[in-house]
Parts: C-alpha cells; structure tokens; sequence
C-alpha cells in the first residue's frame, strides 16, 4: 500500500470516527501495516482505530505505534500459541445441554468464573481456564478477582496469564496452573499489589 493510499485510507477511518488523531509518514504506514494484519487476523479497521487512537488531541507519537505493533505481535503470539473456544464449544467441553449454546460461557464469565478475549466480533475464552471436564479451573476466578483489582483488560490478562513473571522465578502462571494454583493466585495478588501501589 502506498503512502499517499495509506494516509487517505487513515485519515478517512479517523474522520468517520471523529477521532482527534493527526497521523502521518511513517506513523500511517505503521498504523496502515497494523490494520492490514488485524483484518487478517479477523479483526476490523475500526478495532485497530479505537485501540490506536490517542484519547486525547495530537499525534501517534512512535513510540505509541510501536507499542501498538508489540501488542499486536503478543495476540498473535498467543492466538498462535494457546487454543481458544467459542461459546459454543464451552458448553460443548462441559457437556451443556442448554438450548442457548452460549449461555454457559457468558454466564461463567459474568460471574467472574473465566475470562475472554474478542478477537472480531467473536469472544473467545483460552482453553487453559478449564479442567479437563470443560468447566472453570478454581484458580482462575481468585486470579481474574486480583487482576480486576489492577483494572487490566481481558488482553492484558491472558497475557499475564502467559508470560513470564518475576513473582514465579521467570515461570508463566498458565504453566503453573494445575501443579501450583496457590503460587499463582499469590503472583496474581503482588502483581496488583505492585501495580495499585
């Protein structure tokens, strides 16, 4: 895509959304390559827009598309690294039988059981939340109680969930999950701890 079709493409998103951005040169190239691969990943232009758009006046400064590029790279790391279920394979992991297929999977999450991640217009709740009888591991709603308390989004959250981290000696919590749910849940509450402090 060419730089003079990079900008109008941006420019014009921005205008429809009334964002209060100015992006140009190499910020709407790399703001351009971004959408590119969040549609291919089954997001939208308009997703990218949002989580792009500065919340106040002025420019996308580098650094912020930098930023942007970095946790596009985790997504697709994740996505490409951890199995995800629709709704309606939750209830099909739980042997649900509700005439709702998704009614389990939202009900979970609003009661604070799981968690999801949207990718598109679609939810999708990492695997590794769940026991083999497809229903919520413990350990994940006294970790997701913690990390609401840090006001992560659900993206930072399974991030946290698959990162390294200090409180577990370099370890990711979702590798620690099953053998070690106490220690997690303890790095869930430091983390916060270290983040509302």
């Amino acid at each position: 895509m060419g730089t003079g079709k990079t900008e109008l493409l941006v420019s014009e998103l921005l205008k429809e959304h009334a964002a209060a951005a100015v992006v140009t040169g190499a910020s709407a190239i790399a703001l351009a390559t971004a959408i590119e691969e969040w549609n291919r990943q089954q997001g939208s232009y308009r997703d990218v827009l949002e989580a792009l758009a500065p919340k106040h006046r002025g420019s996308l400064s580098e650094a912020a598309v930098l930023q942007a590029r970095r946790n596009a790279d985790a997504r697709r790391a994740f996505l490409e690294e951890f199995p995800s279920l629709t709704s309606i394979e939750v209830a099909d992991a739980a042997n649900s039988k509700a005439a709702n297929r998704a009614s389990l999977a939202n009900r979970w999450r609003d009661e604070g059981k799981v968690f999801a991640v949207r990718l598109g217009d679609q939810q999708l709740y990492p695997a590794f939340q769940f026991d083999e009888d497809g229903r919520p591991i413990q350990a994940i709603a006294s970790v997701l109680e913690h990390l609401s308390e840090g006001a992560l989004t659900d993206w930072q959250t399974v991030l946290w969930f698959t990162s390294p981290t200090g409180w577990l000696g370099g370890r990711r919590p979702v590798d620690l999950l099953i053998a070690q749910p106490d220690v997690v849940v303890d790095a869930s509450a430091r983390e916060v701890g270290e983040l509302v402090a």
